[in-house]
């Protein structure tokens, strides 16, 4: 993945050769914050497949080692993160675009083995964050919750996390996630997600964040 990624020069472009691209599962979309997508960690490189079909979960849970054959596949990048997908239709306003079936994702995506074995969260501070990271499994240890606005304090959207030097950091949570009415905890937590970075809102950092439990006290 960590190669593939440094192949990407800034411009999306399908696949021709025969590449292949291993990992393990990093995400999980059971509580739908990662809508139809699956994210997958090589080391201290990530990679999000634009699978298009629901229920991700139950054929590779995380942890489970999977191999991706890119022939055919369009790849690009989205919020910092390496995606590959089905080549975008004419017109297209994305980069890439579903791969859309159980039957065309099962030709290109297969698990490599049975035992499971989660990836660990790279544990590392705010000013530590860098966009090379992006789409791998960050963990930020020693931060609070500090809205920016008066709005009601649930996980849905966007929400800045601080730490003690006041560096910032954002969780992004859908509003169709199971939790994203929940309450946003206060005090000081640990935030675990897929990263991300935003180049266009000021150049800030996001953890998408997989469930409610990828926040702990």
């Amino acid at each position: 993945i960590a190669a593939l990624r440094d192949r990407y020069a800034g411009t999306p472009f399908t696949v021709t050769g025969d590449i292949v691209v291993t990992g393990r599962v990093a995400s999980c979309d059971r509580a739908e914050n990662f809508y139809r997508t699956l994210c997958i960690c090589d080391a201290e490189a990530g990679l999000e497949v634009m699978a298009g079909i629901d229920h991700l979960h139950n054929d590779f849970p995380i942890g489970s080692r999977v191999t991706l054959s890119l022939r055919g596949l369009a790849v690009a990048e989205s919020r910092g993160v390496l995606q590959a997908g089905r080549p975008p239709a004419a017109g297209s306003g994305y980069a890439t675009d579903y791969i859309g079936s159980r039957a065309a994702l099962g030709a290109v995506l297969v698990r490599s083995g049975e035992a499971l074995a989660a990836p660990s969260p790279a544990p590392l501070a705010i000013p530590a964050l860098t966009e090379s990271r992006c789409g791998t499994l960050v963990r930020i240890d020693g931060v609070r919750y500090t809205p920016e606005d008066l709005s009601a304090a649930t996980w849905a959207g966007y929400k800045r996390f601080t730490d003690a030097d006041g560096n910032a950091v954002y969780t992004y949570v859908r509003r169709y996630a199971r939790f994203a009415d929940a309450e946003v905890p206060a005090g000081t937590v640990s935030l675990t997600g897929i990263l991300q970075y935003d180049a266009a809102g000021d150049g800030r950092y996001i953890l998408k964040l997989r469930d409610e439990n990828d926040c702990t006290h």
